[in-house]
Parts: structure tokens; C-alpha cells; sequence
């Protein structure tokens, strides 16, 4: 996006002069660091699945509510026609003001416990939030170009075992046939024991949907200041989110490049002790029941499987099934083996 385009959407704002203009991040949208005469400010564009009429009502009026209950949120500024946000022919810009804070530092165990209370506190306010009409459909999966249906949970298993069935087309040989029909009996069974009445007594909060390193802010002192990009912010249950959790702050230290889907979606590795130590600082705030607890390993699931599916559409076509089975099995199958003795130390 060139800066002559950046003036044109900035105009739609009453935030002074132009100065300067720095690129950021993101997979599904793009955003900057906008500095101007009356100061800094982060400018995004949204990803096209998260950019209906619906949806943003729901986003925005969430962020609201979570601003004023204390949250490490901000609102969007308004446009001089008293708009939250822009629809150009482009995509759907957002401008809030500048959050100054740092990245995840995987070495601090500090920032761990803080991203687990956060966490809990995110859902305990969220949970009271009453928005002014039904959420959208999620469109989850339409970019892949499988299938255009959508639903109205994360992680659907059916919608996952739909599209995993068109993943098996993409293989050229027995070996990779057999991956694919093993995350298929996966979402077979996430059928049976994570959907219908099995998932139902889960549900009743509202989730962060996309709770990573990328869309959080540290202090210098290791606490969150910031919990940004609410975009998939639905009902649901918080085991999606905790399970998120887990995997993005509680697995062997690494480097996340929040701008790189391959890097984003990297098979990491559980660690026993931090996985603990996340559950346990996010139970001091809002403690899981014992379903809840239970049902991780299959939140998990439905999350990875998603990870890499979604993921798929952002990679060259000739890449996707490489993307898709990197160590497409060694999260999971770590899970199987060792939540049990994880389990228990927390009941």
C-alpha cells in the first residue's frame, strides 16, 4: 500500500498532518504504524472473512465493553462521519490509537502467568458481554476453496472432515493418503466427543479466538498490556482459547515470526512444566471444571486442525499439502501420551 493510499484512508480521520509511515505484520490483513502531527497511531485492514457488517458489530462493541471494564484493550477511533471503521474497494481499514509495549518473551516466566490471568480475565468480562444482534456465520474455511460453507462454531469437525476429504486429493502417494486418513479418523471422532451434546455443556463464553503472542503486548516489567485483534471473537467455549494458550505460550521457548504463516504454524513442543504452570496461573482467576479441563486435548485437536487448514490458503497452491504435513501429527500425538499425567497434577 503506497503512502499516497494511506493519505486517502487517513483522511477519512481527524488525526493531523501525515509524517511518516511503517509497515507491520499479519497473514490475513496488513497493518502500520501510522506517526502524525498529533501523534502515533495503528492503522489495519482486515482479512475479507472477518470483514461483514455483522461481524464488526460484534468486534467493536466487544472491544467496547472490554474497555470499560478494565481490559488492556483499546477502541477503534471513529472516522469524521462517526464510523468505527472504513470500507474502501480494498478491504475494511481500522485506526486505534498507539499501544506501546513489547513482544512475548518466551524466557520470562512471568510473561507466561500473565498471558494465563489475562486470559481468564479476558473471558471473565467477555462473558458478560451482550451484543446488539446474532453473530455471523463463521467462514472459517471458504478461503481454501473447498467448500463455501460455514458455521456457527470454531473448529467445526464437520466442516474439518469435509475439507480434510479434499486435502486426500492433493496426495501423490500411500504415505501421505494414510496422514490424511488418520486426521480424518481425528475429525471422526472430534464428531462424536467434541460437537453436539458432548459439546454443548462447554459453551456459554465468549472467546478471543486467535489468543497468540501476536496479538498481545508486554511492559518492560512482563505484564500484558495489551490483548488486540479480536476478529474472531465469538461464542464458544474457553477451552479453544485455553488450549490456544498452551501451544502458542506454554510449549519449549521459540521465536514466533508474527508475519510468516509457516512460522506461525511450526510444529512446537509441549513443555510438561509450563503447560502447568499456564493452567494453573489461569485457574487463580477463573477456574476450569473438571469437563472442561477434560475436553483441552480435543480443543486442542480442533484448534491444529484449523491451524493448518486455514493456513493452507496462504501458501502457493504447489505448497499447500507440504504446508498442511509438516509435523503435521507430533503436537497431537504428545497430547495423547502425556495429558493424563497432566491432568492429574491439576485436579
Amino acid at each position: 500500500m503506497e503512502s499516497s493510499d494511506i493519505r486517502q484512508v487517513l483522511a477519512a480521520y481527524e488525526v493531523g498532518k501525515y509524517l511518516a509511515l511503517e509497515p507491520g505484520g499479519g497473514t490475513a490483513g496488513r497493518t502500520w504504524r501510522v506517526i502524525s502531527t498529533q501523534g502515533e497511531y495503528f492503522l489495519r485492514r482486515r482479512g475479507a472473512r472477518t470483514s461483514g457488517e455483522a461481524r464488526l458489530a460484534f468486534d467493536h462493541g466487544l472491544r467496547a465493553h472490554l474497555v470499560a471494564r478494565g481490559m488492556p484493550t483499546v477502541c477503534a477511533l471513529k472516522t469524521t462521519s462517526g464510523q468505527l471503521w472504513l470500507r474502501r474497494p480494498e478491504g475494511v481499514y481500522e485506526l486505534y490509537p498507539f499501544v506501546t509495549g513489547r513482544s512475548f518473551d518466551p524466557q520470562q516466566q512471568g510473561e507466561l502467568l500473565s498471558a494465563a490471568q489475562s486470559l481468564a480475565r479476558f473471558h471473565q468480562a467477555a462473558a458478560q458481554y451482550q451484543p446488539a444482534g446474532p453473530p455471523e456465520p463463521i467462514a472459517q474455511y471458504t478461503t481454501l476453496g473447498f467448500s463455501g460453507a460455514t458455521s456457527s462454531r470454531m473448529d467445526d469437525p464437520q466442516l474439518q472432515r469435509e475439507n480434510l476429504a479434499a486435502v486426500r486429493k492433493l496426495t501423490i502417494n500411500s504415505e501421505e493418503e494414510a496422514l490424511v486418513d488418520r486426521f480424518l479418523a481425528r475429525a471422526a471422532e472430534q464428531e462424536r466427543t467434541y460437537a453436539g451434546t458432548a459439546y454443548a455443556p462447554l459453551e456459554g463464553w465468549v472467546i478471543h479466538g486467535d489468543y497468540t503472542p501476536a496479538n498481545l503486548l508486554f511492559s518492560g516489567q512482563g505484564q500484558v498490556v495489551g490483548i488486540f485483534d479480536l476478529d474472531w471473537a465469538v461464542p464458544g467455549t474457553r477451552c479453544r482459547d485455553v488450549a490456544d494458550g498452551l501451544y502458542f505460550f506454554a510449549t519449549l521457548p521459540r521465536r514466533i515470526d508474527a508475519g510468516d504463516i509457516w512460522s506461525l504454524t511450526d510444529a512446537a513442543q509441549f513443555d510438561p512444566d509450563r503447560c502447568a504452570a499456564f493452567l494453573r496461573a489461569y485457574q487463580e482467576v477463573s477456574p476450569l471444571a473438571p469437563a472442561e479441563l477434560d475436553a483441552l486435548p480435543r480443543a486442542f485437536a480442533g484448534r491444529w486442525i484449523s491451524m493448518r487448514l486455514e493456513g493452507m490458503a496462504k501458501v502457493a497452491p504447489d505448497q499447500r499439502f507440504r504446508f498442511f504435513s509438516r509435523q503435521a501429527e507430533e503436537p497431537l500425538r504428545w497430547l495423547d501420551e502425556h495429558w493424563l499425567p497432566l491432568r492429574q497434577q491439576l485436579s
